[in-house]
């Protein structure tokens, strides 16, 4: 297993955890092991790319992995009302736009297949964005509107590139 593989998997345990922490309010500890797995989302690219082997599952895993951390962290945040309605829909439109994209292209390639080229600026957004609202900073919103207006352009033209490669 890669060192990009454990970081990638350390993500993955950790989201329960996060998910946990905020729900008991112990938001200090959450938004540390965040911060701390949206660190090793940056790692493990840096360690696939820099030993060079070639491993097919790599994006998808990586994205996987980023989905749960990420939308695994909104909806608890909305469960226990630290978030508002307008994201959480904006949220579960984003799902409902990615899913149909993911089995479109998944079916088209004749393997799972995540869109997650090019999304390094929309996550480098996200995760600081999430983190102030897990500490529950009052002008969290402000961040989270930026982070839409730059990320949906990329995200929608990630997804066009994707579906076009696809083809």
């Amino acid at each position: 297993m890669r060192l990009a593989d454990v970081l990638t998997v350390s993500r993955i345990i950790a989201t329960p955890i996060v998910i946990w922490l905020i729900v008991a309010d112990e938001r200090l500890a959450a938004y540390y092991l965040f911060a701390a797995a949206a660190i090793t989302d940056h790692l493990d690219g840096y360690f696939a790319r820099r030993s060079k082997k070639i491993a097919t599952y790599g994006d998808n895993f990586d994205g996987q992995a980023d989905f749960l951390l990420i939308f695994g962290t909104l909806i608890t945040l909305f469960i226990v009302g630290d978030l508002g309605f307008w994201v959480a829909a904006v949220t579960l439109i984003a799902v409902a736009f990615i899913t149909p994209v993911v089995i479109l292209v998944s079916r088209k390639r004749g393997r799972f297949t995540l869109p997650h080229e090019n999304m390094n600026i929309v996550a480098a957004a996200v995760y600081p964005a999430i983190m102030t609202y897990i500490i529950g900073w009052q002008y969290a919103w402000v961040i989270l509107i930026v982070v839409f207006i730059v990320g949906m352009p990329v995200a929608i033209n990630n997804t066009i590139t994707t579906v076009r490669a696809g083809r």
